[in-house]
C-alpha cells in the first residue's frame, strides 16, 4: 500500500493527537500557506493560488484525517477571498464569477478531504492487517517448531523406553548366571572366580545406565507417576546405600542428619534413585577409601540435603550444564558413564517443587545440594495404653 500511495506513507511518523491540537494545526496549515502565497499573488492568477490551498487541503487530510480538513477547506476558502480576490482585504464579492469560484473551490476540496481520508484508512487498514498477517504468521511458526521438538522428544522417548525394556531382560540374565557362577561347587579358581566378578559388576553398572534411561524417557514422556508420601529422610538413604553397597564397597558413607528433621513428603522409589545416583557419581569421582558425606540442614520452609564427595570437584566452568542431559562434567574422562544420572536427579526433585545445585567448597571435591519444601506434615496421635486397674483382697 505504501508503495502505490507513497504521499500517504508520511503520516506514521505524526503522533497521534487530540482533535483539538488537529484543528490547530490545521489552521496553523492555512496561516502557513497565506503567508507562502502572499509574496507570489502579483506573480500567479487567482486559480494557481486557488491550488495552493487545495494542496494544503490534501496534505491536512493525509496528515491529520477528515475532521480538520473539512476545516482547512471552509478557512481556505474564506482566506483565499479575504486576501487574494479583490477588492482585497474584505469578503465583499465584486463579482458573480467568483461566487462560483468559491463553491467549485470549496466541493472540489470537500472531495479530496474525503477521496484523501478514504485513502488513509485504507493504508492504515491495511498496514493493520499487514500487522496482523505477520503476528499469525509467527504464532504459525513457533507452533510448527514446538509441534516438532514435541515429536522429536516423544520419538527419542519411544525409542529409549524399547531399548530399555529388550536390553534389561538379558541383562538380568547375565547377572543370575554370574551370580550362579560364583557359587558353584566346588568353586572356581581364583582366576574365573575374578573373572564372573567382573562379569557381575559391569552387568549390574549396566543395569543402572539402562534404568536411568528407562526413568528419564518415563520423566520427559510424562509418564512417571508420583505416590508422594510423608515419611522420614532417614529411611530412604538407609535403602539406598544398602541398595548400593557393592558400588559404595571401597568407600565409607557418613550421614549426619539433624535430630528435629521432622517427616517429608515424597516419593520414596523417586527419592532413593537421587541417593543413588548422586552417591554413584560421587563414589565414581572420589579416592578409593575416602569418605562420602550426607547432611542435611533445616532452612525456614525447606530442608537442604547435600552429597559430597572429596576430590577434584566439578569443573567450575559447568556447575550449572552437569545437571543437562548427557552432560558430563570432564567430557575425555575415562571414568564410565552417559550423563544421565544429575539429569536423571534433577528431574526429580523439581518434580517436588525443589531445586538442586553443584558446587565445589573451598576445603576441595564436590557437593550436590538440593531442597525440599517443609510443607506441614500430618500430626501422628498416640493411642494411650489402657489403664490396668489392680483389684486388691483384703482380708481380715
Amino acid at each position: 500500500m505504501k508503495d502505490v500511495f507513497p504521499a500517504l506513507s508520511g503520516f506514521a511518523w505524526l503522533p497521534p493527537k487530540a482533535l483539538w491540537q488537529r484543528h490547530l494545526l490545521a489552521l496553523a496549515a492555512v496561516a502557513v500557506t497565506i503567508l507562502l502565497a502572499m509574496p507570489l499573488h502579483n506573480h500567479l492568477d487567482l486559480a494557481n493560488t486557488a491550488m495552493l490551498f487545495l494542496l494544503t487541503v490534501v496534505l491536512v487530510a493525509v496528515k491529520l484525517g477528515r475532521r480538520p480538513a473539512i476545516l482547512t477547506a471552509l478557512c481556505s476558502v474564506a482566506a483565499f477571498n479575504f486576501f487574494f480576490v479583490p477588492p482585497h482585504y474584505s469578503f465583499t464579492v465584486s463579482h458573480i464569477q467568483y461566487l462560483v469560484t468559491f463553491t467549485v473551490m470549496l466541493v472540489v476540496a470537500l472531495i479530496i478531504t474525503h477521496l484523501t481520508a478514504g485513502l488513509r484508512k485504507q493504508a492504515e487498514d491495511a498496514t493493520s492487517r499487514e500487522q496482523q498477517t505477520m503476528s499469525l504468521y509467527q504464532l504459525e511458526k513457533v507452533a510448527q517448531e514446538t509441534r516438532l521438538q514435541i515429536a522429536s522428544e516423544r520419538l527419542r522417548s519411544s525409542i529409549l523406553s524399547a531399548l530399555s525394556h529388550d536390553i534389561r531382560t538379558p541383562l538380568t540374565s547375565l547377572y543370575s548366571l554370574a551370580e550362579s557362577l560364583s557359587l558353584l561347587r566346588p568353586p572356581l579358581s581364583p582366576q574365573a572366580q575374578e573373572l564372573v566378578t567382573a562379569i557381575r559388576d559391569q552387568s549390574l553398572h549396566l543395569n543402572s545406565m539402562v534404568s536411568n534411561l528407562l526413568e528419564m524417557a518415563r520423566l520427559q514422556a510424562g509418564g512417571m507417576k508420583f505416590r508422594k508420601e510423608w515419611q522420614p529422610l532417614e529411611e530412604v538413604i538407609g535403602a539406598s546405600t544398602k541398595l548400593f553397597r557393592l558400588a559404595l564397597q571401597h568407600h565409607r558413607v557418613v550421614v549426619s542428619l539433624p535430630a528435629d528433621l521432622p517427616l517429608l513428603e515424597f516419593d520414596a522409589t523417586l527419592m532413593e534413585r537421587v541417593f543413588c545416583n548422586l552417591l554413584e557419581n560421587a563414589a565414581k569421582y572420589s579416592p578409593i577409601g575416602s569418605t562420602l558425606q550426607i547432611t542435611a540442614k533445616l532452612l525456614p520452609t525447606q530442608v537442604e540435603i547435600c552429597v559430597c564427595n572429596p576430590g577434584e570437584g566439578f569443573p567450575a566452568d559447568k556447575l550449572n550444564q552437569v545437571f543437562e542431559l548427557f552432560e558430563r562434567g570432564n567430557s575425555e574422562s575415562n571414568i564410565p558413564g552417559v550423563g544421565l544420572g544429575l539429569s536423571i536427579c534433577r528431574a526429580i526433585i523439581e518434580a517436588h517443587d525443589g531445586d538442586i545445585s553443584a558446587s565445589n567448597p573451598t576445603h576441595g571435591g564436590g557437593c550436590v545440594c538440593f531442597h525440599l519444601p517443609l510443607g506441614i506434615p500430618p500430626i501422628i496421635e498416640t493411642e494411650p495404653f489402657p489403664q490396668q486397674v489392680m483389684a486388691h483382697e483384703h482380708t481380715n
